[in-house]
């Protein structure tokens, strides 16, 4: 009998195994429903654009660039102060690469993306949602309208810095013809206080008159003294004799022939025998910003006071054009040295190179033909003989 049961329970478990082995072989040939492949994460490009950037060319300046480029002169002062590396407004050169604000760069038309294939998969049935009773809208205020937009101020240009200070350019030397220099003054300087030999500021000195023209009390005079011949540094033939300018002197008292002075500036120790004459001085144009021109007007650095042979930044130079010309103070003349020509090797060909530009010169007292100006942009030595070009000039 227990033999019996014990083969009764062996069968019915042997049963029960084959029943679980059927069921689980179904369900792992049974396919499922393919799960959609991930998604490719794409970049998000930021809305809006950046600032465009502008390559000065020869004869650009901020106001010509701010009317091409913004479409108003008067926004030039936006352009210089996104630029900080430009220290005068009227100093900007060929090759220089400027950051130009509300310049957006071209849209970029994004690459059409082709999506994935994704197998379908079974789609359930939606349960039956129970109708629900919409909320009532609440009633939204009303918005209160922007206000209007502040009419944009327009800033005028900011007139340039001097070139140099007016005790400078009272005390800078012009090119005069031999005679004019010779008949230059009205009188000369006879006697000092306490005799001195050297006469400096705040001095008092005794000045006899040898022309018809005698000034007043408080009239400005200037002690002047003749300097050394310039020569043309090409052509060889005297350009001019200097003219040097020692001091400004104010009348203190005046007695028939005779004028008593005292020295207010001084350039330059004075000594008796210097000449004097009325103090006669073209004012440098300090509200005019000097503007693109268009001409031809060329020249040549003639020398230098001091005769350096090398010259840079606020060193005075005399150029051979003048009011002939139509120069005038103000006016800025860009300075180039010539280069020599190149062989192209596959040709054998002379093959003419670009002039080296130097910097720039101010011109700040003029002659009839010839004109005193300081180098105001230097970027390497300057020297007698380098040529000068018209660049901007003070419109009348």
């Amino acid at each position: 009998m227990k033999r019996r049961g014990e083969s009764y329970l062996g069968k019915l478990g042997l049963i029960v195994l084959c029943v679980i082995l059927l069921v689980a072989t179904s369900r792992a040939q049974t396919p499922g429903p393919e799960m959609p492949p991930a998604p490719t994460p794409t970049t998000a490009t930021s809305p809006g654009g950046s600032e465009g950037d502008y390559v000065v060319k020869k004869g650009d300046t901020l106001w010509g660039i701010s009317k091409s480029l913004l479409n108003d002169p008067f926004l030039w002062p936006q352009i210089w102060e996104r630029n900080p590396f430009i220290t005068d407004p009227n100093r900007i050169f060929p090759g220089d690469t400027l950051a130009i604000p509300g310049r957006e760069p071209a849209p970029q038309t994004p690459e059409p993306q082709v999506p994935a294939p994704q197998a379908e998969a079974p789609k359930p049935e939606p349960p039956k949602e129970e109708p629900k009773e919409e909320p009532k809208e609440e009633a939204k205020a009303p918005t209160p309208p922007s206000p209007p937009a502040a009419p944009e101020m327009i800033v005028p240009p900011v007139p340039p810095v001097p070139p140099a200070s007016q005790a400078a350019i009272v005390c800078s030397p012009v090119l005069l013809e031999e005679g004019a220099v010779e008949a230059a003054g009205i009188g000369s300087i006879v006697k000092s206080e306490d005799n001195r030999l050297l006469l400096s500021i705040e001095n008092s000195l005794s000045i006899g008159l040898d022309k018809d023209q005698i000034p007043k009390v408080g009239d400005r005079l200037a002690a002047i003294r003749a300097g050394a011949r310039a020569f043309h540094p090409w052509q060889k033939n005297v350009l001019g004799r200097a003219l040097i300018t020692l001091g400004v002197l104010e009348v203190t008292d005046v007695r028939e022939r005779t004028v008593r002075a005292r020295i207010i500036y001084s350039c330059e120790a004075m000594s008796v025998g210097d000449r004097v004459s009325l103090l006669v001085l073209t004012p440098f144009p300090d509200d005019a910003v000097a503007q693109p021109t268009t001409r031809e007007v060329e020249g040549v650095i003639v020398n230098n006071p001091n005769r350096l042979q090398l010259l840079a930044l606020q060193h005075i130079v005399y150029l051979d054009v003048g009011k002939d010309k139509g120069i005038g103070p103000g006016d800025v003349f860009a300075i180039y040295r010539p280069s020599p020509s190149a062989v192209n090797p596959a040709t054998g060909q002379l093959v003419p190179i670009m002039p080296e530009r130097l910097g720039e010169a101010t011109v700040i007292r003029v002659t009839n033909t010839s004109c005193t100006a300081v180098i105001t942009a230097s970027g390497k030595d300057v020297r007698a003989g380098d040529r000068v070009v018209l660049s901007r000039q003070v419109q009348p």
